[in-house]
């Protein structure tokens, strides 16, 4: 399901793998926001052996994927139940940390939210740590807008994916599985993202939000569209 709606998902997993090696050492201890199944802790713990990751997620029916898929990893892979607005979720996350990273999940938090969370990500991350989003960014020009969603709509037509699951086949087949009510499962997601923009708030919104907590080589590494990589360094140690 989700290789169907994520354009080029692989491509961006490669990408922070990449950008993740090019900025720690072997073994980096790295947190996983809204990890959801768990597919990109799985690449970056299958990329660096010596990591340990820590993955949050505030949907109980999806941490099921996580840990079916990442039980292979024992110690070195940790999952958490909690809620990214709620204040307290970095007292689950003993820092300092190498890396925190995310996938097509923050821009479910409204713009205020989205600021705290990323002053939380500088509190947990060490000097020369490395922050990466891997997300939904909007324009905010509707032409624009328009134009990036009609592009990729075509490259998700193109894609061969038209087999997989779409949003409500997956999940009715999940809560079938699991014996869960259909209803409810879709009512608490929704719910838990109310507020929140799905086409994400704008890249250079994102890129003054860092530079303005401190972060530094504050960039975009990767796009498509309405779809990017961002992020930056905390504070750097130099000579």
């Amino acid at each position: 399901m989700q290789e169907r709606y994520l354009v080029r998902r692989g491509e961006r997993f490669e990408t922070v793998v990449r950008l993740v090696r090019d900025t720690l050492g072997p073994n980096p201890r790295i947190l996983d926001l809204g990890c959801g199944p768990g597919s990109l802790m799985q690449a970056l713990l299958d990329a660096f052996p010596g990591a340990e990751m820590v993955g949050i997620d505030f949907d109980p029916t999806i941490l099921l994927l996580a840990r079916e898929r990442l039980a292979r990893y024992g110690a070195r892979a940790r999952l958490h139940l909690a809620d990214l607005r709620d204040g307290s979720w970095p007292e689950l996350v003993p820092g300092p940390l190498d890396a925190v990273i995310s996938a097509t999940a923050l821009h479910w938090l409204a713009a205020d939210q989205l600021a705290t969370l990323y002053g939380q990500v500088a509190q947990l991350l060490r000097p020369g740590g490395v922050f990466l989003n891997a997300d939904h960014v909007g324009s905010d020009c509707a032409d624009i807008q328009k134009g990036w969603e009609r592009h990729r709509q075509a490259m998700r037509e193109a894609g061969g994916n038209a087999g997989a699951d779409d949003w409500d086949g997956f999940w009715e087949a999940y809560a079938r599985a699991l014996g869960l009510d259909v209803d409810e499962v879709q009512r608490r997601i929704l719910g838990g993202w109310e507020g929140g923009i799905e086409d994400g708030l704008p890249l250079a919104w994102q890129l003054d939000t860092l530079r303005a907590l401190g972060f530094e080589s504050v960039d975009c590494f990767w796009r498509c569209d309405c779809d990017a990589i961002y992020g930056g360094i905390w504070k750097p140690c130099r000579a």
